[in-house]
């Protein structure tokens, strides 16, 4: 009886350590197909990512290029109009000046 319990004892930690082996394997033969997928979900996530980038990059680019457009043409019919209107603005803020210091020493 002894002999039989010394066995087990002795045989006990290997069995333990080859369930735990086959649970692990059983597991990983269970989801082998979900885990063989992933680097394709990861591929078309990127893929998805980097074509929202490109959309939305191409869609800045555009605008900006248009707004440029816009901004040229303004500017070359307003070249006349430049002088005087900064002229205004500066006579404007040597008025404004003025009248604050006025109120304020009054």
């Amino acid at each position: 009886m002894r002999h039989i319990r010394n066995f087990i004892h002795n045989i006990n930690d290997i069995v333990l350590a080859l369930v735990i082996v086959a649970v692990a394997a059983g597991v990983i033969y269970w989801r082998m197909d979900i885990i063989l997928d992933y680097p394709k979900q990861i591929a078309a996530q990127n893929a998805v990512y980097m074509q929202d980038d490109d959309v939305d990059g191409t869609e800045d680019a555009d605008a900006e290029a248009a707004d440029a457009e816009d901004g040229s043409e303004a500017e070359d019919a307003d070249a006349g109009d430049a002088g005087a209107a900064d002229d205004a603005d500066t006579e404007a803020d040597t008025e404004a000046d003025a009248e604050e210091a006025a109120g304020a020493k009054g």
